[in-house]
Protein backbone atom coordinates (compact mmCIF):
# COMPACT_ATOMS: atom_id res chain seq x y z
CA UNK A 1 0.00 0.00 0.00
CA UNK A 2 1.62 3.51 -0.55
CA UNK A 3 2.10 5.57 1.76
CA UNK A 4 0.78 9.68 1.52
CA UNK A 5 2.70 12.54 2.53
CA UNK A 6 1.53 15.71 3.74
CA UNK A 7 3.74 18.80 3.06
CA UNK A 8 4.39 22.07 1.66
CA UNK A 9 7.93 22.87 -0.37
CA UNK A 10 11.07 23.24 1.60
CA UNK A 11 9.33 22.52 4.64
CA UNK A 12 10.32 19.33 7.16
CA UNK A 13 8.66 16.56 5.32
CA UNK A 14 11.71 17.46 2.66
CA UNK A 15 13.20 14.98 4.93
CA UNK A 16 10.73 12.41 4.99
CA UNK A 17 10.72 13.35 0.62
CA UNK A 18 13.80 12.23 -0.04
CA UNK A 19 13.96 9.61 2.56
CA UNK A 20 10.57 7.45 0.77
CA UNK A 21 12.57 8.01 -2.47
CA UNK A 22 15.78 6.41 -1.42
CA UNK A 23 13.64 3.81 0.21
CA UNK A 24 11.83 3.37 -3.61
CA UNK A 25 8.71 3.34 -1.78
CA UNK A 26 5.33 4.26 -3.63
CA UNK A 27 3.61 6.87 -2.10
CA UNK A 28 1.35 10.15 -2.97
CA UNK A 29 2.71 13.68 -2.00
CA UNK A 30 0.08 16.05 -0.88
CA UNK A 31 0.70 19.71 -1.12
CA UNK A 32 -0.27 21.80 1.77
CA UNK A 33 -1.37 25.32 0.65
CA UNK A 34 0.56 27.59 3.51
CA UNK A 35 -0.80 30.45 1.95
CA UNK A 36 -4.26 29.74 3.18
CA UNK A 37 -3.59 28.08 5.95
CA UNK A 38 -4.59 24.62 5.24
CA UNK A 39 -2.53 23.49 7.82
CA UNK A 40 -4.56 25.10 10.47
CA UNK A 41 -7.82 24.01 9.02
CA UNK A 42 -10.37 21.93 11.24
CA UNK A 43 -10.46 18.93 8.80
CA UNK A 44 -6.00 18.90 9.21
CA UNK A 45 -6.12 19.37 13.04
CA UNK A 46 -8.79 17.10 13.52
CA UNK A 47 -7.51 14.52 11.64
CA UNK A 48 -3.62 14.79 10.97
CA UNK A 49 -1.58 16.89 12.74
CA UNK A 50 -3.63 18.95 16.08
CA UNK A 51 -0.31 21.03 16.03
CA UNK A 52 -1.44 21.97 12.78
CA UNK A 53 2.76 21.00 11.57
CA UNK A 54 4.03 19.43 8.88
CA UNK A 55 5.20 16.48 8.15
CA UNK A 56 2.52 13.92 8.25
CA UNK A 57 2.80 10.88 7.04
CA UNK A 58 -0.19 7.74 6.54
CA UNK A 59 0.43 4.53 6.67
CA UNK A 60 -2.34 2.07 6.69
CA UNK A 61 -4.79 4.58 7.41
CA UNK A 62 -2.76 6.02 10.63
CA UNK A 63 -1.64 9.22 10.43
CA UNK A 64 2.12 10.16 11.99
CA UNK A 65 3.67 13.43 12.71
CA UNK A 66 6.95 14.67 14.24
CA UNK A 67 9.86 14.18 11.31
CA UNK A 68 12.11 12.22 13.73
CA UNK A 69 9.48 9.55 14.71
CA UNK A 70 8.47 9.18 10.94
CA UNK A 71 12.29 8.63 9.78
CA UNK A 72 12.48 6.15 12.93
CA UNK A 73 9.19 4.38 11.60
CA UNK A 74 10.16 4.24 8.19
CA UNK A 75 13.86 2.95 8.58
CA UNK A 76 12.37 0.43 11.19
CA UNK A 77 9.99 -0.57 8.87
CA UNK A 78 11.94 -1.62 5.57
CA UNK A 79 15.08 -2.05 7.42
CA UNK A 80 16.89 0.20 5.86
CA UNK A 81 19.27 3.62 6.13
CA UNK A 82 19.39 3.11 10.04
CA UNK A 83 21.48 0.38 12.30
CA UNK A 84 18.86 -2.63 12.85
CA UNK A 85 20.17 -4.53 15.47
CA UNK A 86 18.87 -3.33 18.81
CA UNK A 87 20.65 -2.94 21.94
CA UNK A 88 24.26 -2.51 20.06
CA UNK A 89 26.54 0.22 20.07
CA UNK A 90 25.70 1.21 16.56
CA UNK A 91 21.80 1.22 17.57
CA UNK A 92 22.84 3.38 20.33
CA UNK A 93 24.62 6.05 18.97
CA UNK A 94 21.93 6.14 15.87
CA UNK A 95 19.41 7.40 18.11
CA UNK A 96 21.42 9.48 20.21
CA UNK A 97 22.37 11.68 16.77
CA UNK A 98 19.02 11.82 15.03
CA UNK A 99 17.11 13.04 18.63
CA UNK A 100 19.93 15.46 18.69
CA UNK A 101 19.16 16.82 14.67
CA UNK A 102 15.48 16.42 16.16
CA UNK A 103 15.50 17.58 19.76
CA UNK A 104 18.59 20.23 19.41
CA UNK A 105 20.19 21.66 16.48
CA UNK A 106 16.17 21.52 14.76
CA UNK A 107 14.59 22.95 17.79
CA UNK A 108 17.21 25.78 17.96
CA UNK A 109 16.85 26.32 14.62
CA UNK A 110 13.02 27.15 15.03
CA UNK A 111 13.78 29.51 17.60
CA UNK A 112 15.36 31.34 15.36
CA UNK A 113 13.00 30.70 12.22
CA UNK A 114 9.64 32.37 14.61
CA UNK A 115 11.61 34.48 17.72
CA UNK A 116 8.24 35.80 18.66
CA UNK A 117 6.53 32.46 19.40
CA UNK A 118 9.17 32.60 21.95
CA UNK A 119 9.90 36.24 23.26
CA UNK A 120 8.27 39.51 23.03
CA UNK A 121 9.94 42.61 22.88
CA UNK A 122 12.62 43.99 19.57
CA UNK A 123 14.85 44.01 22.55
CA UNK A 124 14.36 40.55 23.78
CA UNK A 125 14.35 38.94 20.28
CA UNK A 126 17.41 40.37 19.33
CA UNK A 127 19.31 38.93 22.46
CA UNK A 128 17.62 35.82 21.81
CA UNK A 129 18.93 35.63 18.33
CA UNK A 130 22.57 36.35 18.79
CA UNK A 131 22.39 33.44 21.47
CA UNK A 132 21.19 30.64 19.45
CA UNK A 133 22.88 31.89 16.91
CA UNK A 134 26.05 30.85 18.61
CA UNK A 135 24.21 27.89 20.13
CA UNK A 136 23.38 26.68 16.60
CA UNK A 137 27.06 27.09 15.73
CA UNK A 138 28.26 25.26 18.03
CA UNK A 139 25.99 22.16 17.36
CA UNK A 140 27.50 22.33 13.90
CA UNK A 141 30.93 21.96 15.48
CA UNK A 142 29.99 19.40 17.56
CA UNK A 143 28.84 17.92 14.59
CA UNK A 144 32.18 18.37 12.48
CA UNK A 145 34.05 16.45 15.31
CA UNK A 146 31.72 13.47 14.95
CA UNK A 147 31.95 13.23 11.50
CA UNK A 148 35.80 13.31 11.82
CA UNK A 149 35.74 9.93 14.07
CA UNK A 150 33.97 8.09 10.60
CA UNK A 151 36.59 6.91 8.45
CA UNK A 152 35.80 6.26 4.82
CA UNK A 153 32.94 8.46 5.24
CA UNK A 154 31.43 10.65 4.11
CA UNK A 155 28.05 9.53 5.72
CA UNK A 156 27.62 9.88 9.15
CA UNK A 157 27.64 6.40 9.80
CA UNK A 158 31.00 5.80 7.99
CA UNK A 159 30.44 4.33 4.61
CA UNK A 160 27.03 3.26 5.22
CA UNK A 161 24.34 6.09 4.55
CA UNK A 162 21.45 6.52 6.88
CA UNK A 163 18.57 9.11 7.53
CA UNK A 164 20.98 11.19 9.59
CA UNK A 165 22.55 12.58 6.45
CA UNK A 166 19.44 13.51 4.67
CA UNK A 167 18.37 15.00 7.81
CA UNK A 168 21.47 17.10 8.49
CA UNK A 169 21.65 18.06 5.01
CA UNK A 170 18.28 20.01 5.29
CA UNK A 171 19.11 21.36 8.66
CA UNK A 172 22.61 23.01 7.01
CA UNK A 173 20.22 24.31 4.09
CA UNK A 174 17.58 25.64 6.47
CA UNK A 175 20.26 26.91 8.54
CA UNK A 176 21.51 29.33 5.51
CA UNK A 177 18.42 30.46 4.57
CA UNK A 178 15.52 31.32 7.04
CA UNK A 179 16.60 32.05 10.55
CA UNK A 180 15.29 35.73 11.67
CA UNK A 181 18.48 37.99 11.78
CA UNK A 182 21.51 37.37 10.70
CA UNK A 183 21.41 33.76 9.12
CA UNK A 184 24.44 31.20 9.12
CA UNK A 185 26.50 31.95 5.46
CA UNK A 186 27.48 29.39 3.10
CA UNK A 187 31.53 29.92 3.80
CA UNK A 188 30.73 28.90 7.47
CA UNK A 189 29.69 25.02 6.42
CA UNK A 190 32.57 25.04 4.00
CA UNK A 191 34.96 25.47 6.72
CA UNK A 192 33.47 22.58 7.98
CA UNK A 193 35.15 19.69 5.72
CA UNK A 194 33.50 16.67 6.50
CA UNK A 195 29.97 18.11 6.86
CA UNK A 196 30.65 20.15 3.80
CA UNK A 197 32.07 16.79 1.89
CA UNK A 198 28.34 15.30 3.55
CA UNK A 199 27.00 18.22 2.01
CA UNK A 200 28.16 17.16 -1.71
CA UNK A 201 27.44 13.70 -1.34
CA UNK A 202 23.94 14.45 -0.96
CA UNK A 203 23.86 16.53 -3.73
CA UNK A 204 24.88 14.20 -6.37
CA UNK A 205 21.96 11.18 -4.94
CA UNK A 206 19.49 10.23 -6.96
CA UNK A 207 17.06 10.52 -4.98
CA UNK A 208 17.92 14.19 -4.06
CA UNK A 209 18.22 15.22 -7.67
CA UNK A 210 14.49 13.77 -8.22
CA UNK A 211 12.62 15.17 -4.63
CA UNK A 212 14.35 18.94 -4.60
CA UNK A 213 13.11 19.97 -7.79
CA UNK A 214 9.55 18.83 -6.39
CA UNK A 215 9.63 21.67 -4.23
CA UNK A 216 11.21 23.72 -6.88
CA UNK A 217 14.45 24.08 -5.72
CA UNK A 218 17.09 24.71 -8.17
CA UNK A 219 21.07 23.13 -7.53
CA UNK A 220 22.97 23.26 -5.95
CA UNK A 221 20.42 21.94 -2.92
CA UNK A 222 22.79 22.45 0.14
CA UNK A 223 26.19 24.05 -0.31
CA UNK A 224 24.84 27.26 -2.02
CA UNK A 225 21.31 27.01 -1.30
CA UNK A 226 18.69 29.17 -2.43
CA UNK A 227 14.75 29.49 -1.72
CA UNK A 228 12.31 27.61 -3.74
CA UNK A 229 11.07 29.39 -6.98
CA UNK A 230 7.55 29.98 -5.17
CA UNK A 231 5.45 32.83 -3.86
CA UNK A 232 6.99 33.54 -0.53
CA UNK A 233 3.16 32.92 1.21
CA UNK A 234 3.52 29.32 0.43
CA UNK A 235 6.54 29.11 1.50
CA UNK A 236 7.88 28.56 5.37
CA UNK A 237 11.09 28.20 7.53
CA UNK A 238 10.73 24.56 8.67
Amino acid sequence: MAYTLYGAPDSANLVIHILLEQLEQDYELVWVDRGRQAHRSPRFLETLNPQGLMPVLIDDKQPIFETAAIALHLTDKHQALAPQTTASPERARFLQWLFYLSNTLHGDLRVQFYPDRHISGVDGITGLLEKTQERIKGHFQLLEKELMKQEGGPWFLGENMSILDIYLAALCRWSLLYPSGKALTSDTLRALPNIHKLLIALEQLPAVQRVLPLHKIQAPFFTRPSVPDLPAEQVSAS
